[in-house]
């Protein structure tokens, strides 16, 4: 892949080349001459077949996790996020070392301790994280659901942006079966308060648990709003944070 720096504005698909504008600048890819049939037939190709393999598993993965939190994925553009999450899929996949070359998985690799570990504090929205926003961590209970910061004081623990007023907190649970390729999501209330809000117990609880299981992730959203005649306006999205803080395998 490379980046056209020059002052001619191509679009579209040349000779070959596809000429595109992305949020880090304006980038050419060619097409390959290898296609699905070459790489079948011939024996030499027969690593990154199974390679190609397990790229559809850990893609299928992150495509169900995403299903679950479409919902708050549509508030937010996010920054490159299907590549920064498939990098971390493949990560974690390759900590698979029960089943071979082509036949590794994501969930597999989440038994790991590294594997959890690196797909934690992962921020969906890709501008900043929770834990960059807010002092003092959550305390986390799965087993009812539950986030929560006790004697919350806003303007002590909260990194706000200059230009907001108010700020909201919610939860997500989202269980996943990769083999069964099924998802379960709840989600706690939205809970906004003003950025000069008093000191009191900072709570988000789903309404229920997850019907599936296998993987449970708890993910927090942060959002900032400033009031306009009355009504609160969503603003300031590059504070916006979307972040994974736990999960149970």
């Amino acid at each position: 892949m490379a980046r056209n720096q020059s002052i001619v504005r191509l679009s579209g698909f040349i000779d070959g080349v596809t000429y595109v504008e992305t949020r880090t600048g304006k980038q050419s890819r060619s097409r390959s001459s290898l296609n699905k049939a070459k790489m079948n037939a011939n024996p030499k190709f027969r690593k990154i077949r199974m390679i190609q393999k397990e790229l559809t598993g850990f893609s299928k993965y992150g495509a169900l996790f995403r299903l679950g939190i479409r919902s708050e994925l549509r508030r937010v553009k996010s920054f490159m996020g299907v590549q920064r999450l498939n990098k971390r899929m493949v990560f974690i996949k390759n900590l698979d070392v029960t089943n071979r070359l082509g036949l590794r998985n994501v969930a597999t690799g989440l038994l790991t301790v590294e594997g959890k570990n690196y797909l934690k504090n992962f921020d969906f929205y890709g501008m900043t994280t929770v834990s960059a926003l807010v002092q003092r961590p959550f305390a986390l209970d799965l087993s009812i659901g539950e986030a929560r910061i006790d004697g919350f004081d806003v303007a002590r623990d909260l990194i706000a942006p200059a230009n907001c007023t108010h700020v909201s907190f919610k939860s997500v649970m989202i269980g996943l079966d990769f083999d069964l390729s099924v998802e379960s999501t709840t989600r706690s209330s939205l809970v906004t308060m003003p950025l000069d809000a008093p000191v009191a117990d900072l709570v988000l609880k789903t309404d229920t648990l997850p019907t599936v299981t296998t993987n449970v992730f708890y993910l927090v959203q942060i959002l900032f709003y400033e009031e306009i005649s009355g009504f609160l306006e969503l603003t300031e999205l590059d504070s916006a944070a979307f972040t994974l803080l736990e999960i149970e395998v």
